[in-house]
């Protein structure tokens, strides 16, 4: 290696340590953290904001037997379990995911989901909403999305007919009446 090349080296690896030194700094005062929840997420996370964003920390429980009914929100929410369980289905495929304490989950904005409560105690999540800074509005109404395809027209039972079909009447013809002889 040339010395050209050395010395240009070592000056970025030397800036570079001198960089991070001068960041990085011991904290001062009196500072307490209390960590609500951690939650392992295997969903596929993609966010990029341009604008200003208000972020909304939320604990929803839902009582066993509950449902938090389809919905979507302006922005994506990630969620932690903290206790119980919750069973999550979210629009197109509505594969139902069950999520217990200490896993967690994102759903994008305006995606169509519910979130059900099937155990027998209380399930706790803590969810954080980032929507477009002023909304107000955190939660919309969804019209139900994986019920309805459940029942394809092909499972719906015909209609009980406990009478039998009335054939006292001839059956209407088009044909125009014969003559006698």
């Amino acid at each position: 290696m040339n010395r050209n090349k050395f010395v240009a080296l070592t000056w970025a690896a030397v800036s570079l340590a001198g960089v991070t030194a001068a960041i990085a700094t011991e904290p001062s005062g009196k500072i307490s953290r209390n960590e609500l929840a951690v939650g392992n997420v295997t969903d596929k996370i993609d966010i990029q904001r341009s604008e200003p964003t208000d972020f909304h920390i939320h604990i929803v429980t839902i009582e066993p037997g509950g449902n938090s009914g389809w919905h979507t929100h302006p922005g994506p929410e990630y969620s932690v379990v903290k206790a119980g369980e919750i069973v999550l289905e979210r629009a197109p495929n509505c594969d139902p995911i069950t999520l217990k304490a200490g896993q967690g989950f994102f759903t994008p904005g305006g995606t169509v989901h519910m979130a059900h409560n099937d155990g027998k105690e209380p399930a706790e999540i803590y969810v954080t909403y980032t929507v477009p800074a002023g909304t107000t509005v955190l939660r919309g109404d969804a019209d139900a999305q994986c019920a309805a395809e459940a029942e394809s027209p092909g499972d719906t039972e015909p209609p009980d007919n406990t009478e039998p079909p009335d054939n006292t009447e001839p059956p209407e013809t088009t044909e125009p009446p014969k003559k006698s002889k």
